[in-house]
């Protein structure tokens, strides 16, 4: 991926943008980052965990596609078999970028080397006159709503951290005694009892806040652990005759 740039009609009135469901593109992304806005639809085939941000140290939703690190199951080919799509699948190639750190003021970018953009096929992004056309609109209102969901979920993970709702915790999976035994590291889930032992008037405000819930629905999501396993397993089977797959590593 290139560096975006200034989306504007000088340089982009000739472009067309295109949708996808091929997301081969993020093959090697196994921690898929979500929002919580999208919790209760992926809850229902992914395992939902958090994990820390390596630069800011907070912690961020993710959905589990993968048990060896560098490999997504769902996407080492072009069809995508899940009923359901993250929302960070459906942004490229557009993003908001800040004119400045802190700053409020922000700008729509585009990834010019998308193969989403072509001069010939898909939607036209700008009307002759220079403004945008309504499918681009419809594409950047998503793009700023995704945006404003996931700052708001970062607010909501911060709340739970002074909560001291989260624990680690690291699982030792394995499909079968001839399989490989993974282990994941780094991850953090929901602390149950932490969550019983709250007052009264700390579990009323965690219901006002509409995260109880988005919170069972990721401990639901847990149970989803063995057929991400068996997926992992159907895919170390298949690559092992070519040898091109490594060992497994944990998860950091």
């Amino acid at each position: 991926m290139a560096e975006p740039v200034l989306l504007n009609f000088e340089k982009h009135s000739n472009l067309r943008l295109s949708e996808t469901r091929d997301f081969t593109q993020f093959k090697s992304q196994h921690l898929v980052p979500v929002v919580f806005h999208e919790f209760y639809m992926l809850a229902t085939e992914f395992p939902l965990v958090f994990v820390r941000n390596s630069e800011s140290g907070g912690f961020v939703p993710v959905a589990m596609m993968g048990l060896s690190k560098g490999t997504n199951l769902y996407c080492q080919t072009p069809v995508w078999s899940s009923a359901f799509i993250p929302t960070s699948f459906s942004l490229s190639p557009l993003s908001v970028h800040r004119l400045e750190p802190g700053s409020d003021e922000a700008v729509i970018a585009l990834d010019e080397e998308s193969s989403l953009l072509s001069e010939s096929v898909g939607e036209p992004m700008f009307e002759a006159g220079g403004e945008y056309t309504k499918y681009l609109q419809a594409r950047i209102d998503h793009v700023v709503n995704i945006t404003k969901q996931s700052l708001q979920t970062m607010a909501l993970c911060k709340y739970l951290v002074e909560k001291n709702l989260f624990k680690s915790g690291r699982l030792s999976l394995q499909f079968s005694d001839k399989s490989p035994r993974y282990e994941v590291e780094g991850v953090y889930t929901i602390d149950e009892e932490a969550l019983n032992k709250l007052s009264d008037e700390e579990y009323l405000e965690l219901r006002t806040r509409g995260l109880l819930p988005l919170m069972y629905s990721h401990l639901t999501s847990l149970h989803k652990f063995p057929g991400l396993l068996r997926l992992q397993d159907q895919f170390d089977q298949e690559h092992a005759a070519t040898n091109s797959k490594p060992d497994p590593e944990p998860i950091q």
